[in-house]
């Protein structure tokens, strides 16, 4: 699996727990319809997490990550910004280790997230 997630390179916890939206965001497929409100409870593997809605920690789902829009069930996006903006310049994420992001092209990143006060997001910058 590499090196699992706990903490950012700069120290900050990226599990989140469902009562909060502290931790990396995602969006994810619950079965009936895509969510961009969910958020990482627990790692797997590299690409593989258990998710729930933010506010909702009853139910948890177990999702791997794709390159689209999640649209079955068991699929998840991660994406991080290369420009340092929560919007711009979206990347999805294929595998993310402790230290290192890769995209679906191949590109590694290193990462940590940022919080502009309305919340979390992963910073890419390219190796």
């Amino acid at each position: 699996m590499g090196r699992p997630l706990r903490k950012d390179v700069n120290g900050v916890d990226v599990i989140g727990t469902p009562a909060s939206d502290t931790g990396i965001t995602c969006e994810f497929y619950d079965g009936s319809t895509n969510r961009t409100d969910g958020i990482i409870i627990k790692q797997r593997g590299s690409r593989t997490y258990v998710v729930a809605r933010i506010g909702s920690p009853t139910t948890l789902f177990t999702n791997s990550l794709v390159t689209g829009t999640p649209a079955a069930a068991g699929e998840m996006r991660i994406r991080g910004s290369t420009s340092g903006m929560l919007d711009a310049n979206l990347v999805s994420i294929a595998k993310l280790t402790k230290r290192v992001a890769t995209d679906f092209s191949g590109n590694r990143y290193t990462w940590f997230l940022e919080n502009d006060s309305s919340a979390d997001y992963i910073v890419l910058t390219a190796l």
